[in-house]
């Protein structure tokens, strides 16, 4: 089997084998990240720039005592991860030099004792399964639809961009106003998304289910997303779109 050569990538292929090292464990998505279990209890969730932190890190189960402990001696690797953070959990990035992969594999086999069916406490792993094929997309169809849509907003006043790892965003004050959203949640899709009335996001959603849908999290708040990674995409359209969202936030002495 040929190395991957991305480096987030190579990353999740090591933690992939730790986890795969102790007995039991399965690999599933779980909110688009890769999530290790052992018999369905949670153990460690790969987190790559979760919500442009920047940070290719894992989430692994822990004590409450155990994240402090870790936290205090060395807060530049572990963190207090969100979410999962308040129940014992604790961060581990894994981008930085120098990443002790014999401390992360420790920290997994506590979790693992921790979790796992008494059963399994004296079973040797199986051989890893294959790694998961998860949906990518083309990469110039996104440079292309990025350089379109800011070519757009950076043309409306007072818009300003900011950019993580699957989704790009734009404001004007502290205000959103359109995301392109490249595989977020490793859906596959590239789109973007606007604000509109709630009765017409529903239209256009029933109307022209493969063009648009409602997008996680802010679609039940008069947001919809357009598809942008399928032939003929309506980009006049879409930039009325786009105008008429920038327009329904911007303060009035923006203009």
């Amino acid at each position: 089997m040929s190395k991957p050569t991305d480096p987030t990538e190579a990353l999740l292929a090591r933690v992939r084998a730790i986890c795969h090292s102790f007995a039991g464990t399965e690999e599933k998505l779980s909110h688009g990240a890769p999530f290790f279990h052992v018999r369905g209890r949670g153990m460690l969730s790969f987190a790559s720039d979760h919500h442009g932190d920047g940070r290719v890190a894992v989430w692994c189960w822990s004590t409450a005592d155990e994240q402090r402990r870790l936290v205090r001696a060395d807060p530049d690797v572990y963190f207090v991860p969100p979410y999962v953070g308040v129940k014992g959990w604790v961060g581990v990035r894994l981008e930085r030099p120098g990443t002790d992969f014999e401390a992360l594999s420790m920290l997994v086999e506590e979790a693992w004792r921790a979790l796992a069916p008494k059963r399994l406490a004296n079973a040797a792993p199986a051989a890893p399964p294959p790694p998961p094929v998860y949906a990518t997309t083309d990469p110039e169809l996104v440079r292309d639809a990025l350089a379109r849509l800011s070519a757009l907003c950076d043309a409306l006043p007072g818009a300003s961009a900011e950019a993580s790892t699957s989704q790009t965003t734009w404001r004007v004050g502290r205000k959103t106003f359109a995301y392109l959203l490249d595989n977020q949640h490793r859906d596959g899709i590239v789109s973007v998304c606007f604000r509109v009335a709630p009765d017409e996001a529903a239209a256009l959603v029933e109307r022209s289910p493969r063009r648009y849908y409602r997008p996680p999290y802010v679609g039940a708040k008069g947001w919809v997303a357009m598809r942008v990674d399928s032939a003929k995409v309506p980009w006049k359209e879409l930039a009325r779109r786009v105008t008429e969202s920038h327009a329904s936030v911007a303060p009035r002495r923006v203009g």
